[in-house]
């Protein structure tokens, strides 16, 4: 038998979470929890103005050489690989498997730079502003052709790419084409003019795709040796490839066109599974994750690789599937909250998020631990560069997810309920309620409802919730 005193005795609060029974007031609070959030986008958004994402080589194009580490030190590799010109130099020690055991290797990333190039790209970038104040001028088909041909100058200047030649070779049709076009054009200065400047552009083009290519061959050579130098290798134990921006963008664009059919096909679901309020809250809640993942990317400058982008579309399912679990059990005590309800829509939807708090939370723990490990075993035990990448992109958006389910979803359709006719009229009834009738106020209904209101269920022995 029960002790008077152990009856009167309070549960601890895993114990109440444990049994859905803890008294939150989350909903209550979506001011704090949307400042919050506000804050650390606003923060994010200024970071990836301000200083732009650190695009991996998959995305910016250049060269990537792989050495033996032997006792080279990395600081001194970057050193010496900057002071050959070479303003974004990555250098990574990774361990690689072979048959006698396990192997240091240096990984060297570099953008594909060329310096002696940037005066010919300054003077094409005036030769375009010229180009741009005569085409002001003219008129139809060479108006249009000199607008092309400022376009493809703007696209080269900058860091130079691998496919930059390819770029040139546009480039230069479209001067051919434009030339012929005003040839002949006797008693026009203008066109005189364009034409002139188009024959000097032939001239710093073609001297740009010899130089870009020249210098790249070179500088690959000069690191090639001083790796060897470095490490104490040969210079034929220095492996070299050439990776071109194109994948990266493959990539990129094949996730933005699955992000956009994911949100359709999110939506769609969860408009007919429950209602459309509820897929509403659940796409701002995917976009709070987005912001956020990036933002701490652009704030704290982690390199953003084709993992990255895969590691971002995983963790959206993430965040549906914990939504989903706090939606399931709001839309099953919608159905019992009628117009003699004691409790606004928000009270109910905070009981809700009480009654599945303790799911959420074991869903986002048990997704967090396996990825913390591959975290840390990519970073310090394997030293494997993708799994660290994969790893780091995972667990923050596992946390913003736990965090947007919890405290951005729920609150988001609450506000959104509250604006119904139904559930303001609700509201309105409670607000006007006589003093003296019990009140269930707040997340205190959760414990405390009367017997006709929605009311946490008890825990079947061995049944999950």
């Amino acid at each position: 038998m029960t002790s008077p005193v152990s009856e009167g005795r309070r549960p601890g609060v895993l114990s109440r979470l444990y049994h859905g029974e803890t008294d939150f007031d989350i909903v209550g609070r979506w001011k704090l929890w949307f400042t919050i959030s506000g804050v650390l986008v606003a923060i994010g958004l200024g970071a990836l103005f301000a200083n732009g994402l650190n695009l991996g080589i998959d995305f910016t194009g250049g060269t990537v050489w792989e050495v033996p580490a032997g006792k080279a030190d990395v600081g001194d590799v970057e050193s010496a690989v900057r002071g050959l010109g070479y303003d974004d130099v990555q250098v990574q020690e990774v361990t690689q498997a072979t048959g006698d055991g396990n192997q240091r290797i240096l990984r060297v990333e570099a953008e594909a730079t060329a310096s002696p190039t940037k005066a010919t790209t300054a003077a094409l970038e005036g030769a375009a502003s010229d180009l741009d104040a005569i085409a002001a001028d003219l008129t139809g088909a060479s108006k249009r052709r000199v607008d092309r041909v400022v376009g493809q100058l703007e696209g080269i200047e900058g860091p130079f790419r691998t496919d930059v030649p390819d770029e040139l070779a546009t480039l230069q049709d479209e001067i051919d084409t434009l030339a012929k076009d005003l040839d002949g054009t006797s008693g026009d200065a203008k066109a005189q003019v364009v034409q002139d400047a188009t024959v000097a552009m032939r001239g710093q083009v073609e001297a740009l795709a010899t130089a870009e290519q020249t210098e790249r061959e070179r500088v690959g050579r000069a690191v090639t040796d001083v790796l060897a130098e470095q490490t104490g290798s040969k210079a034929s134990e220095v492996t070299v490839d050439t990776v071109g921006p194109s994948w990266g963008q493959q990539i990129s664009a094949k996730a933005r066109t699955a992000l956009i059919v994911f949100l359709i096909v999110i939506t769609l679901y969860i408009t007919l599974r429950f209602e459309f309020r509820m897929a509403l809250a659940t796409v701002l809640a995917l976009i709070h994750d987005l912001l956020i993942v990036v933002g701490l990317y652009a704030v704290f400058q982690f390199p953003v690789t084709p993992a990255t982008v895969i590691a971002l579309l995983t963790i959206l399912g993430f965040s549906i599937y914990d939504g989903i679990v706090v939606f399931d059990r709001v839309d099953e005590n919608t159905r019992l909250l009628g117009r003699k309800s004691k409790m606004t829509y928000t009270e109910m939807a905070n009981l809700s998020m009480n009654q599945v708090l303790m799911r959420s939370l074991n869903t986002s723990i048990t997704a967090l631990l396996p990825i913390t490990t591959v975290l840390v075993l990519g970073s310090f035990v394997l030293g494997a560069t993708t799994l660290e990448e994969f790893g780091l992109a995972l667990f923050l958006g596992l946390l913003s997810g736990a965090y947007s389910s919890i405290f951005i979803a729920t609150p988001t359709l609450a506000l959104l309920k509250e604006r119904e006719p139904r559930y303001r009229e609700l509201r309105e009834r409670l607000a006007r309620r006589d003093v003296e009738e019990p009140v269930a106020v707040g997340v205190g209904a959760s414990t405390a409802a009367p017997s006709d209101e929605v009311v946490a269920r008890p825990r079947k022995q061995g049944r999950k919730r």
